[in-house]
């Protein structure tokens, strides 16, 4: 007869119902918990991508945007410089032009001068003119009246003369 150890039968059958026990009880909630977590964890993982890509996408955003303020800023120096650049030639312009308008103003107030000199030196030359005009008459009068009395000396020293021979 086999001799079966009954101790062993029952370790045998006391071994599958723990089995069945812990996998009903402890295995099962075990694994849910753990797949629980897993798909936590992945969620997690996948939120963690997800924010990634986000902030990946922000920055991308945020790059681009800087970008463009700096061509904005760059825009609006070259619009200053060149505006700048404008005004210095309206000022260098009108600076240009008031200096024509005083040249002609002093070419003016010399063609003036010139024309009052020129008015002036008529004047002192009529005025000499007729100081040695009338000086020149004086003397020529002076000499006839000379003349005239060296005649009439003359005159009544050769009659008294005449008159004694």
């Amino acid at each position: 007869m086999i001799n079966i150890n009954w101790t062993l039968f029952w370790n045998v059958i006391n071994f599958l119902v723990l089995v069945y026990l812990l996998k009903r009880y402890l295995y099962q909630p075990l694994l849910e918990i753990l797949d629980k977590r897993s798909a936590k964890i992945a969620g997690d993982l996948k939120a963690a991508e997800d924010s990634r890509a986000e902030a990946l996408e922000l920055k991308e955003k945020y790059e681009a945007e800087i970008g463009k303020a700096r061509e904005r800023a760059q825009e609006i120096i070259e619009m200053a410089e060149e505006r700048g650049k404008e005004r210095a030639r309206e000022i260098i312009k009108a600076a240009k032009e008031e200096a024509s308008r005083i040249r002609e103003k002093n070419l003016e107030e010399i063609e003036l001068a010139r024309e009052e000199a020129r008015r002036q030196l008529k004047e002192e030359v009529a005025a000499i003119s007729l100081l040695v005009a009338g000086k020149y008459l004086q003397e020529q009068l002076q000499k006839e009246q000379q003349l005239k009395i060296i005649e009439k000396y003359i005159n009544s020293l050769d009659r008294g003369k005449l008159g004694e021979l």
